[in-house]
């Protein structure tokens, strides 16, 4: 299932960010790119941090920052980045963050079946940190299709 959101194309991996806006920069630009979201999705997901949080921290490494539909959905969409040195978000519990999955969805049920997978893997240790370790775009697609 995730292999039919993931590709090359929205995909990143790369060895260090400087903070979590330029990480969630990052994850988003890949859904405005191919019209998933309006710019000002990724705004959105800044002022919601910036008002209660790192609330798309859901574990230990992982974050998958997103915002409501109304917030520029056009449709539903996810892309990954992979940070090897990790990302302070300001989760106590979860910093740092290796692994970002930004997610954009036109409603509350149309990203069901994509969540459901995503949280399959993120209860999956072994294929997180897989996933955590990959170096390049082709390992990244080669640890999803192997979950």
């Amino acid at each position: 299932m995730l292999t039919d959101w993931i590709n090359e194309n929205n995909i990143s991996v790369i060895n260090h960010i400087e903070d979590w806006q330029e990480a969630v920069q990052l994850a988003v630009q890949p859904l405005i790119d191919v019209g998933a979201v309006e710019n000002r999705y990724l705004q959105a997901i800044y002022d919601m941090h910036r008002e209660i949080g790192p609330y798309y921290v859901l574990g230990e490494g992982i974050a998958m920052p997103h915002a409501r539909p109304e917030e520029g959905v056009i449709h539903t969409a996810l892309s990954l980045v992979i940070v090897s040195d990790g990302v302070e978000f300001g989760s106590e519990d979860n910093d740092p963050v290796y692994i970002i999955f930004a997610l954009a969805a036109v409603d509350n049920h149309s990203h069901i079946e994509m969540i459901a997978s995503l949280s399959h893997l993120f209860c999956d240790d072994e294929a997180v940190k897989k996933l955590r370790g990959c170096q390049s775009k082709q390992e990244v697609l080669l640890a999803i299709r192997q979950f």
